[in-house]
């Protein structure tokens, strides 16, 4: 079955059921907005408002200094004041007292009596102490946070899929779904063979990234019927689910890989619309895979002869 026919066929399950999908398909647009807030407005903006100097100046530097500055003003205006009201009053007495003996002076310095008889004017000291405060506002303090949102975000993204995946089964095979059934069948029932195989995909995908991405990208499809599966088979444990994708998905990783492509343009879309064209996207592509997986699946029914002798008919 080519790609356009798959399509125009999961447009035809689609009828009816978007109503089903319609808060499972909402929840992108939801973590793009959260995302955003935390991490754009609540992280970056106290970061950009650093004082690059690092220094810190409390309200007491600002009360030293004006202080400091009145005292020296009026220190000066008191020692102006008093030396030229001395000096004034020295020389009306000096000149005008009767009293006044050439002789009882004779042979004396005038000057230094003067100066030594000054008398030394009160000062206004004030104590200062100066406090020098260094704050350091650590800018990795919000990455830690934003990486650590980011780890989270990044396994919502992978359980997110695998949800979607089981509830576009749902949809192909006829059953009405719903978030909240949709999340209880994956997470409550399943939960530990589901997160169990999508981590371990996401670190095997991870490890083969290593070399040079293209064997990470290789591995990442070969394990795409990974979710399919577990819904499928609910006896399958998760390595035996990834390994039987593997097997499964010989020979159409490359023609899997044009299939998801297919889709960018819509992806496209549903990022610059903030995830609001996700709810016909995501419906859309999820049904469209599930079809793709059926027909593979049609191909190597040899591969299940085993399980139909066990009793599992879902193959």
């Amino acid at each position: 079955m080519i790609r356009s026919e798959l399509k125009k066929k999961a447009q035809s399950h689609l009828h009816g059921y978007y109503g089903n999908w319609s808060l499972l398909a909402i929840i992108p647009s939801a973590a793009l907005f959260i995302y955003f807030f935390f991490i754009v407005v609540l992280f970056q903006a106290p970061i950009s408002t650093q004082d690059q100097s690092n220094e810190y100046k409390s309200w007491q530097d600002d009360y030293s200094e004006k202080s400091n500055r009145h005292n020296n003003e009026y220190q000066k205006g008191y020692d102006d004041g008093y030396f030229e009201g001395y000096d004034e009053g020295y020389d009306k007495g000096f000149y005008e007292e009767d009293s006044y003996d050439e002789d009882d002076y004779r042979g004396k310095n005038l000057d230094s009596l003067s100066h030594k008889a000054a008398i030394t004017p009160l000062k206004n000291t004030t104590r200062t102490v100066t406090y020098t405060q260094t704050t350091t506002i650590d800018s990795n303090f919000g990455g830690f946070f934003a990486f650590l949102f980011g780890i989270l975000l990044l396994l919502v993204t992978i359980l997110y899929r695998g949800m979607v995946q089981w509830a576009a089964i749902d949809n192909v095979e006829g059953r009405k779904f719903s978030l909240k059934t949709i999340f209880v069948a994956f997470i409550k029932e399943n939960g530990k063979r589901t997160v169990i195989a999508n981590l371990l995909v996401v670190l095997y995908t991870f490890l083969w990234s290593l070399l040079f991405i293209i064997p990470g990208v290789i591995k990442q499809l070969s394990y795409g019927m990974t979710n399919y599966l577990l819904k499928k088979d609910p006896e399958l444990t998760p390595k035996a689910a990834m390994a039987l994708s593997q097997e499964l998905m010989q020979g159409y990783k490359l023609e899997y890989l044009i299939f998801s492509y297919s889709f960018i343009l819509w992806q496209f879309a549903t990022t610059f619309s903030f995830g609001l064209a996700g709810m016909y996207v995501i419906p859309y592509y999820g049904v469209s895979e599930v079809l793709f997986f059926d027909q593979i699946i049609a191909e190597k029914h040899y591969l299940f002869s085993q399980e139909k002798e066990a009793g599992f008919e879902d193959f």
